[in-house]
């Protein structure tokens, strides 16, 4: 006899004894009976569970042995006595589990006695190394989780130390799965709640996974631009890559036009900024040294409806609005408090359309538009920026927030 067979004959022994002492209430010729030929019988059942199974102690395979006195008690047809249930409040807690498990033993030897079922027993037997190594991914998967070790969702740890650790759980999973870790009951059950919960935990991952990584992969694209194509196209004027803020508008011989509505071939306002139901614009901005933001302001046009195609746009500092809880909109309380912004040139320099006359009134040709930045010769002395004073026709800021601005002439 080998050393493994001399261990599994004391297994054995071991069992039946503790089966015929959760006995020990009925008289001596009924246990007998009852356990007559119990260690031949529990050592071929043991082999043949071995051969099949891959391995596992007596307690996985058959139960405690109480539950299993139990079992030849009612195949007896004897009533389980009060001596033969366990007492106490911990007992009292485990007897729903220990009811649920006998129950399964009980399915597994009625589905085992059928015919289609012997065969999908021996294919999920085989799949069982899979089966390992999903518990030990799970496993590592939630740890990793836990301690923040990984960001996002992911498949496979994306370090060192994540994949030592998917390693390290895998080789345990399969360990205790090869019924190479001899445990007592209670670590058993600890373990076999663990397995089932892990279950669970991989069936959750493999569901939404998936999803989480769609999602994921959405942000990054959102983020970084790449799905751009797939939105609307904003409102906005992009000079050399970048969103122009405001426009100014100069006329034919390079004078400012102040309160210039600009629209597009088919007639719609071109906006740089727009504010939500005419409150203060997108645009925001704290100038150095002030006390407050300082935020974009549309004209008022007929009816007192906002236009933020009229440049360039005024600037307000955030004490000119106040909320208005009735219309739950921004309103203005200081119309004196907004601020023309500084031109780029005082004079852009004259041009000369197609098709216009000359001094002499002869229709010539235009001249070639020079390339490069305006003259600055036409702008202020020393080419430096210079901020205008509007025109005086320009409608007063006070006048345009009040509503009061007369409508502008059609184009």
């Amino acid at each position: 006899m080998t050393v493994i067979d001399d261990a599994v004959a004391q297994d054995v022994r071991t069992y039946a004894a503790q089966v015929r002492a959760a006995l020990a209430d009925l008289g001596t010729d009924q246990v007998d009976d009852l356990t007559d030929g119990l260690e031949a019988n529990l050592a071929d059942a043991l082999a043949d569970e071995r051969r099949r199974h891959g391995g596992g102690s007596l307690v996985d395979e058959f139960g405690p042995p109480a539950a299993y006195a139990d079992e030849l008690r009612t195949a007896a047809g004897l009533a389980p006595t009060a001596l033969s249930e366990p007492r106490g409040l911990r007992s009292a807690l485990g007897a729903p589990g220990r009811a649920a498990a006998q129950r399964a033993r009980h399915v597994l030897g009625r589905l085992r006695a059928t015919r289609w079922f012997p065969p999908v027993e021996d294919l999920l037997v085989a799949l069982r190394p899979a089966w390992w190594v999903l518990r030990g991914w799970a496993l590592a998967h939630l740890l990793l989780q836990m301690t923040g070790s990984e960001a996002g969702s992911f498949w496979l740890p994306s370090t060192f130390a994540g994949w030592v650790l998917l390693a390290l759980a895998v080789a345990a999973s399969a360990e205790w799965g090869r019924g190479r870790w001899r445990t007592g009951p209670r670590w058993h059950r600890a373990l076999l709640a663990l397995s089932t919960f892990l279950a669970l935990a991989a069936l959750v991952l493999l569901l939404t996974l998936p999803d989480q990584q769609r999602w994921q992969q959405q942000m990054l694209d959102d983020a970084w631009g790449s799905s751009a194509t797939a939105v609307d196209p904003l409102d906005g004027v992009v000079v050399e890559g970048e969103y122009a803020h405001n426009l100014f508008v100069y006329d034919a011989d390079g004078q400012p036009v102040d309160g210039a509505q600009i629209v597009d071939q088919r007639g719609r306002p071109v906006l740089v900024d727009s504010g939500p139901d005419g409150g203060p614009g997108e645009q925001t901005d704290w100038p150095d040294g002030a006390d407050e933001p300082v935020h974009h302001v549309g004209a008022a046009g007929p009816g007192g409806q906002t236009r933020w195609n009229v440049y360039p746009l005024r600037s307000m500092p955030a004490s000119g609005w106040r909320y208005d809880g009735d219309t739950g909109r921004e309103v203005v309380v200081a119309p004196e408090l907004a601020r023309a912004p500084a031109w780029p040139f005082a004079n852009a320099g004259g041009v000369r359309l197609w098709g216009a006359p000359d001094a002499s009134g002869e229709q010539a040709a235009p001249a070639p538009a020079p390339s490069g930045a305006p003259d600055v010769d036409a702008a202020t002395p020393g080419g430096a920026p210079e901020a205008q004073a509007p025109p005086a026709d320009a409608v007063d800021p006070a006048d345009a927030a009040d509503g009061d601005a007369a409508p502008p002439a059609a184009p």
